[in-house]
């Protein structure tokens, strides 16, 4: 899962999210969203309201755009859900060397 910004068409929302795109609709699993507000105060709130889900699903056709988020929108929201970048990076798989007598893990 990536982090990213989305914009909303309806109703209008700015979301920064853990985002991964699905082959079929709803193409897109958003995971802990929050909506980004704020002027001179970054406020992130969690999204959708009243409800504990995590995971969220949405069709292509809501969205407007999707974007990096700025420096500052991507510290709070890892912050906000206890994560830290290094979290993000892709683990790698520990290697296994073979022999002749050994087949291919499944």
């Amino acid at each position: 899962m990536e982090l990213t910004q989305l914009l909303l068409k309806n109703p209008p929302l700015t979301i920064v999210s853990l985002c991964e795109q699905l082959e079929y609709e709803p193409k897109v699993h958003l995971k802990k969203p929050h909506v980004v507000s704020g002027k001179t105060k970054l406020t992130l709130t969690k999204w959708p309201d009243h409800t504990n889900d995590e995971h969220v699903l949405i069709t292509s056709d809501n969205l407007l755009t999707v974007c990096e988020p700025t420096p500052a929108v991507r510290e709070a929201y890892l912050k906000k859900i206890g994560m830290t970048e290094d979290d993000l990076k892709p683990k790698e798989e520990p290697k296994v060397l073979l022999n002749e007598e050994e087949s291919v893990p499944d």
